[in-house]
């Protein structure tokens, strides 16, 4: 099926994940309000990190198609959007170019789940737990309900948009066809994500200790 397409720098999305869209272009408000009027998705793709232009090699060939679930309409026709992610897909051929970019494509989903998924789903999300609740202690917020996604596949898909990590990483994850492999290289990076935030929230609690001790910083001053 032939679609239109959305190249952006810094933003993978998932499906499932709903994200905040500014339109200002005059190319992507037409391009939405054709998308708005007829009910269609686009596909939103990421652009490979350094590129200065748009080009059938700066453009990542595996994202996601975007469904419009609100508007917010400003002057001069900009738009604010919601979308959410639906399916992922391969562009095969890129069809347009001008005014916006368009491409056929083919719908993909992961393979078949293997067993042992249950366990890698546990882990993975008691990894991200902690990883929230670190955030949180370093935040100095009082704790909340923190609701994860049941699935394994849907779970993989909202821990790897969230993460801080590299948007080529992100495109990786996506691209991935196995929720298992997907969930191990997050695993990984979970706790990569807790050693540095246990870092951070040490030195929180010493430079609080730091500065509640009156004396430190001025060594030998007596009372």
């Amino acid at each position: 099926m032939e679609i239109p397409l959305f190249p952006l720098p810094n933003l993978v999305l998932f499906p499932g994940i709903v994200v905040p869209l500014h339109i200002f272009e005059d190319r992507y408000k037409s391009m939405i309000n054709t998308c708005i009027e007829r009910n269609e998705a686009f596909g939103l793709l990421l652009l490979r990190d350094g590129a200065e232009e748009e080009s059938d090699e700066t453009i990542h060939r595996v994202g996601v198609t975007a469904r419009i679930v609100e508007v917010e309409r400003l002057d001069d026709g900009w738009m604010n959007i919601l979308c959410e992610g639906e399916s992922r897909f391969r562009v095969y051929r890129f069809t347009q170019q001008t005014p916006f970019w368009k491409g056929t494509v083919d719908l993909f989903e992961d393979a078949e789940i293997r067993s042992g998924i249950e366990a890698l789903y546990e882990q993975a999300a008691g990894l991200y737990r902690k990883v929230a609740d670190l955030g949180r202690q370093i935040r100095g917020s009082e704790p909340g309900e923190l609701v994860l996604p049941e699935s394994p596949v849907d779970l993989s898909y909202m821990v790897s948009y969230v993460l801080d990590i590299a948007y080529e990483e992100k495109q990786k994850l996506l691209e991935m066809t196995s929720t298992s492999e997907r969930l191990e290289v997050l695993v990984s990076h979970l706790e990569d994500s807790i050693r540095k935030l246990e870092q951070q929230l040490a030195y929180k609690h010493l430079a609080a200790k730091a500065r509640g001790n009156g004396d430190l910083g001025h060594p030998g001053k007596s009372g």
